[in-house]
């Protein structure tokens, strides 16, 4: 049974082209793109992802960068002509995906997450003809490397991730960050917290609904909506050097990707979206997408 249509290498090569391009219009040109449609829900190193109107196994498989047998086998299909929408299919992922920034290249994601640049045009097959233009937005998957400390699952090897981006924070930040909520009260620290790790602190203040979120640092706006799990309406801002900060659990969003914003900038309001016990907002400092205790950068 036949599960892949054969195309002109010619004709598959300007198909490629034209999906990237149309993409990149539609995310320049519509600064709200990233949240007209939801991200599909993860689950470990897995994504469910639901069939949409005009999808095909062969295009889900090369969307997520898999091979048709992998797909095929996860779900254990039988017959690809029972996909239906709405159906829901199980992505097996060993992979991270990466959102491309302002001046970088293929090559420096290659070596920032320790890969090669063919295994990642290998994982993402749009890029084999477009791998030097990757645009703002962009989403790169990249393959786990094994032994990689960013990516790996070692302990020992975590911890010195993180040591090493708490040094980089320190020279990083020189200015420090500013507090993103003024009158704030700590509600939860950073750290241990109900058998997890706390990736960030807990500002809460008693206007609750009202309390205006600021930008903690100049930066550009990389996120902005309810695109990851537990975290409700939230914005990251990329402030350069692998430098990020996160505003979770917001009511109302004033801000949208490709934004440029400057310190103590009003982000929007603070809220309880998302998984979250009342008002506040969750806030998070990430060196190179590590987790940093904000309170000793913040100004007192």
């Amino acid at each position: 049974m036949e599960y892949v249509q054969v195309s002109a290498p010619v004709e598959s090569q300007m198909e490629a082209k034209q999906a990237v391009v149309e993409q990149a219009l539609f995310q320049a040109f519509n600064p709200y793109a990233s949240l007209a449609s939801p991200a599909p829900a993860t689950k470990g190193n897995s994504v469910v992802y639901a069939v949409r109107q005009g999808d095909t196994l062969s295009s889900i498989a090369q969307r997520y960068g898999l091979s048709l047998k992998n797909l095929v086998e996860a779900n254990s299909i039988t017959n690809p002509h029972l996909l239906s929408v709405g159906m829901k299919l199980i992505i097996k992922r060993d992979e991270v995906g990466h959102m491309v920034k302002q001046g970088e290249t293929l090559d420096y994601i290659a070596r920032r997450y320790g890969v090669s640049r063919e295994s990642l045009i290998e994982r993402n097959p749009l890029l084999k003809w477009l791998s030097d233009n990757l645009y703002v937005g962009q989403v790169v998957y990249v393959p786990i490397a094994k032994g990689n400390p960013m990516l790996g699952n070692d302990p020992e090897q975590k911890r010195s991730a993180v040591q090493a981006a708490s040094r980089q924070v320190i020279t990083r930040i020189r200015g420090g960050l500013s507090w993103p909520v003024r009158e704030a009260t700590i509600t939860s620290g950073f750290g241990a917290r109900w058998g997890k790790t706390h990736k960030g602190v807990d500002l809460w203040n008693e206007q609750e609904s009202k309390t205006p979120i600021l930008a903690a640092r100049a930066g550009v706006v990389v996120e902005a909506g309810a695109n990851r799990s537990g975290y409700g309406r939230m914005i990251v801002i990329d402030h350069g050097d692998g430098l990020q900060t996160f505003y979770a659990h917001m009511r109302l969003l004033l801000v949208s990707p490709g934004q440029t914003v400057e310190a103590g900038e009003v982000l929007g309001y603070m809220g309880q979206t998302g998984n979250s016990t009342g008002y506040h907002l969750h806030f998070e400092v990430r060196q190179d997408d590590v987790p940093i205790n904000p309170l000793p950068y913040l100004g007192r």
